[in-house]
């Protein structure tokens, strides 16, 4: 079954990177991948589909793609049972289904709302996808548990964003009751993902800010979203496994304190309009694990050259000394063109082998 690169996956390379060491050869990642771009990064290479197949048509893909393009893991969503926030979806111009959430029905509008409120229990979260991809995962191969949202992103789904932000000053008190639901829902599904045999690493995404800041002021990120986040991080080490945030926007505001107070082992999704990646090496890559980084609007717009020119600068920059992963710098959305998805996967394996 040769991959595209010749290489045999191991997990335990994306391990090594979390834990800031130097692998074998820098490894690939992403919390999400358009299967389509995948696929089409992939039409020419002279694959079978000779892996393992369940019957899970969509899964089954998933993985034949991760392993043919060099990943060594596989990404499983672990998705919450929270009830009645209210989405719509729309499709763009290429087909794709998107789903939006409509913030004027979110359900916790007022401490009356929150009261009335009916909480799942964890028992309800579906791991049928963990299970799953677990047992029909090629060799060397593991899974990250990915949560299905952190506690800033729920709360404000389930209060919508601006009425959230304006709580956190008029009633504070009822954003860290909102906050310690979350966190305990959250708090079991984690302990029962990162207590699967096949999962190596957790992770969640929470989107904390944008170009210029983050959502909530760092007083108020500090005091009502960091003591969530870490019970995360210390029931994943409680199971021996590293724990990944992904997390958009300009936290340069919270970094030292995230770093300090919360120990996430490693931090993914960055935005040249931000921070480049090799500055956030250079600032913080002696503290952390510095996952992907090559800037979604190079990816997308850039010519091959430019591309392959980039790629190789940051992985000069920052692979050196171990503690990165190549990827995007946020995700593989299908909108990047597959041929970029490939050009930055063989600047990885040129690097590996020079």
């Amino acid at each position: 079954m040769p991959t595209l690169f010749g290489t045999s996956p191991d997990y335990r390379r994306l391990l090594t990177v979390l834990r800031r060491g130097v692998p074998d050869r820098v490894p690939f990642i992403e919390l999400y991948a358009d299967p389509g771009v995948q696929l089409v990064a992939l039409e020419d290479h002279p694959h079978t589909d000779s892996l393992p197949q369940g019957g899970d048509t969509v899964l089954d893909a998933h993985i034949r793609a991760q392993y043919y393009l060099g990943y060594d893991y596989l990404a499983a969503d672990v998705p919450y049972a929270f009830t009645g926030v209210p989405r719509h979806e729309s499709v763009d111009p290429s087909g794709a289904r998107r789903t939006f959430l409509d913030a004027g029905r979110a359900p916790i509008q007022s401490r009356a709302d929150f009261d009335r409120y009916v909480w799942p229990a964890p028992d309800q979260v579906d791991f049928a996808a963990l299970d799953y991809c677990a047992a029909h995962l090629p060799e060397g191969m593991r899974v990250l548990a990915v949560l299905g949202g952190g506690p800033l992103e729920w709360g404000m789904w389930m209060m919508g964003a601006e009425r959230y932000c304006m709580t956190v000053h008029d009633d504070p008190a009822l954003i860290r009751a909102l906050t310690a639901r979350i966190s305990a829902h959250q708090a079991a599904v984690c302990a029962a993902a990162a207590g699967h045999p096949a999962v190596f690493a957790v992770a969640t995404g929470d989107d904390w800010g944008f170009r210029t800041q983050t959502f909530l002021a760092p007083v108020a990120m500090r005091a009502l979203i960091f003591p969530a986040l870490k019970r995360l991080v210390e029931i994943a080490h409680a199971y021996g496994k590293p724990f990944i945030l992904h997390s958009c926007g300009n936290l340069t505001g919270v970094m030292d304190a995230l770093l300090a107070e919360v120990g996430i082992d490693g931090k993914h999704s960055y935005e040249d309009a931000v921070m480049p990646v090799t500055a956030i090496t250079a600032r913080w890559g002696d503290r952390m694990a510095v996952l992907g980084g090559i800037d979604i609007d190079v990816l997308t717009r850039a010519d091959e050259p430019t591309l392959r020119a980039y790629v190789r600068a940051v992985l000069d920059a920052c692979a050196p000394g171990g503690g990165y992963a190549l990827g995007s710098g946020n995700s593989i959305a299908n909108y990047i063109p597959a041929r970029s998805l490939r050009v930055m996967l063989e600047e990885g394996a040129r690097f590996n082998t020079a």
